[in-house]
Parts: C-alpha cells; sequence; structure tokens
C-alpha cells in the first residue's frame, strides 16, 4: 500500500474502531454480559486487522524522523492495546469486580495511549528554519 491516500483511510478507520471500542469498554463497566463481551471480541479483531494493514502501509511516505518513529509507536501502543482486549474479552461474566475493574481500567488506559499515538502521528512536525 504506497499512496499516500491509504494513510488518510487508515487513519479515519483506526480513528473509528477505537472510539467504538472505547464505547463498548464503557458499557462493559456498566454491565458485564455475553453481549458485551462479544463486541469487546470484535474491537479487537478490527484493531487486529488494522494492525496487519499499518504494517503494510509505506512509511516512506510519512516524514523523515519523527512521522517514522511515531508509526513505530503508534504500532507498539496497538499491540498492547490488543493484548489487553483480548485478556478483557476472554474474562468470564461471573469475574470477582476488583479484577474486572483493573483488566477495564488497563484496556481503557491501553485505547486512550493507542489514540494518543494516532493523534502524534498527525502532528505536523517542527522544522528548524
Amino acid at each position: 500500500m504506497y499512496n499516500p491516500l491509504f494513510w488518510i483511510e487508515w487513519l479515519d478507520r483506526l480513528d473509528r474502531v477505537l472510539t467504538s471500542a472505547r464505547q463498548d469498554v464503557a458499557v462493559l463497566k456498566r454491565t458485564v454480559s455475553a453481549r458485551s463481551l462479544e463486541s469487546i471480541e470484535r474491537s479487537k479483531r478490527q484493531l487486529c486487522a488494522l494492525l496487519n494493514d499499518l504494517r503494510l502501509l509505506d512509511r516512506d511516505v510519512l516524514a523523515a524522523g519523527a512521522a517514522r518513529n511515531g508509526a513505530d509507536n503508534l504500532e507498539k501502543s496497538l499491540d498492547a492495546t490488543v493484548a489487553q482486549l483480548s485478556s478483557l474479552a476472554a474474562i468470564p461474566a461471573a469475574s470477582a469486580p476488583g479484577a474486572l475493574d483493573r483488566m477495564l481500567a488497563a484496556s481503557d488506559a491501553a485505547l486512550r495511549d493507542s489514540c494518543y499515538e494516532a493523534a502524534m502521528l498527525l502532528t505536523p512536525s517542527r522544522r528548524r528554519a
């Protein structure tokens, strides 16, 4: 995927999936059900697909230096987010409330980190004159 427009489309999809996943985590905080756990699993699958696409995107279309590092940071953050969502999706609905609360907080933090890294990738680089 060598066209710069692929990055724009990919980042748009990433934003929608991360927003949806954060909403799914918020729903899960209110009520744990099979349906809410399925939505977490769906979000995890979507993020896995986006992560695979990220690895195929041409990083040469990004500005040198900071943007390429930003893409690497985003990839690491998404890896951690997928791992958190995998753990959360596998938790039984009858889990102890304290354990579930910790996992929900960790998943939400991982999603926020991924949102932050995506935003940093979009931040214009500052060049010296």
